[in-house]
C-alpha cells in the first residue's frame, strides 16, 4: 500500500510581514486617537451664559483627550447651570466638540423677592452678571405670573430691555367689579407706560412699530383693549 507524502506548507514571509506592518499601523493610529486632545469647543445657543462658563462647568477647560470625553456626565454638568434648560452635546472625527444650549430667557426681578424670575417660572438668585431687566414691584398671583413669565419668553431681549419696571395691575368696573385678572401695567424706557394683559402679551413685539404709528407721543397705550393712546 503507497503511503500518501504530507506536503508541508511554507510559510509566506511577505503576508506575515504585510500583516504585521497593517497590525502595527492599526496600533499607532489607535495609540494616537487615544492621545489626541480636543482640537475645537464650538458653543452654539447661549446668550447670557458665557462660553467660558459651560467649558468650565463641563470640565473641558484643558482640553482633554478626545476619546476620554465622558458625553453624559458632561450634558449633566452643563445642564446644572441656571439659565439652562436643555442641552445636546456631539463630537466628530475632526476633533471638534460641538455643545449646543437653550437658555432660560430671564424676565425680570421680584423686587419682593429679590430673585430673577425665568420665563420658565424659576427663580434663581440676583446676580450681578445680569442686569438691565425689568423690576416687577408688587405681589402677582402664582397661575397670574407663571402664565405672564412664560408669555414674556416668547420676547426678544431687546423687547424686554425698552422695560423699566412691572405692575401687576387687574382691572375694575365702576361696582370693583374684577375685569381683567390678568392685566399688568409697563413703564417703558422711553417714557411711555403701556397696559398689556396675558392675551396680548405677543403685541409687544410690536411695540416700536405701534408707538412710531402713534406719531410718537409720550402718554399711555392701552394694548389690553384696542391699541390707542392717552397722551400726556
Amino acid at each position: 500500500m503507497a503511503t500518501k507524502k504530507i506536503k508541508k506548507k511554507k510559510l509566506n514571509i511577505k503576508r506575515l510581514l504585510v500583516f504585521i506592518l497593517i497590525l502595527y499601523l492599526l496600533v499607532c493610529a489607535i495609540l494616537y486617537i487615544a492621545k489626541k486632545p480636543l482640537r475645537n469647543i464650538i458653543i452654539t445657543g447661549n446668550t447670557l451664559v458665557s462660553d467660558a462658563e459651560i467649558i468650565e462647568k463641563a470640565g473641558i477647560k484643558k482640553y482633554p483627550a478626545y476619546v476620554s470625553l465622558n458625553i453624559g456626565k458632561m450634558k449633566k454638568k452643563i445642564k446644572s447651570l441656571d439659565l439652562i434648560s436643555d442641552v445636546s452635546v456631539k463630537r466628530n472625527l475632526l476633533f471638534q466638540l460641538k455643545i449646543n444650549v437653550k437658555e432660560d430667557k430671564i424676565i425680570c426681578l421680584d423686587e419682593v423677592n429679590k430673585k430673577l424670575l425665568l420665563s420658565n417660572n424659576t427663580k434663581i438668585e440676583q446676580n450681578s452678571r445680569y442686569i438691565g431687566f425689568p423690576i416687577l414691584i408688587n405681589y402677582t398671583p402664582d397661575d397670574i405670573l407663571k402664565r405672564f413669565l412664560k408669555g414674556m419668553g416668547e420676547l426678544d431681549y431687546g423687547t424686554l430691555s425698552g422695560i423699566n419696571e412691572i405692575e401687576y395691575a387687574p382691572s375694575y368696573n365702576g361696582a370693583n367689579e374684577l375685569m381683567d385678572e390678568g392685566r399688568f401695567l409697563l413703564k417703558m424706557n422711553d417714557g411711555n407706560t403701556v397696559y398689556i394683559n396675558l392675551s396680548k402679551l405677543s403685541s409687544l413685539k410690536y411695540y416700536q412699530k405701534i408707538y412710531a404709528s402713534l406719531g410718537d407721543k409720550k402718554g399711555v397705550i392701552h394694548l389690553d383693549s384696542g391699541e390707542y393712546m392717552e397722551v400726556k
